[in-house]
């Protein structure tokens, strides 16, 4: 298996991307002002994805936002 980068250097490595302005007539979402630029592979049951497939359909939404507002709802539970 080939890796892209070391994970030394992917823990040091800064997002390249500059920050882009708000399209005109569109207002920035606070929830969304942090860029997403970590990357997780994640092996999951058949049955689970399934499960998460059907309530990002249901949402409106793709199955990472619908993941990523999970993840963050346990998180603050947590705290």
């Amino acid at each position: 298996m080939k890796f892209i980068s070391t994970p030394e250097a992917a823990e040091t490595e800064e997002p390249k991307r500059k920050p882009t302005s708000t399209p005109a007539g569109y207002k920035p979402n606070p929830l969304y002002i942090e860029t997403k630029s970590r990357r997780v592979q994640l092996v999951m049951q058949p049955s689970l994805y399934t499960k998460l497939k059907h309530r990002a359909d249901s949402e409106g939404e793709s199955v990472n936002e619908t993941l990523h507002a999970i993840l963050e709802k346990a998180f603050r539970e947590e705290q």
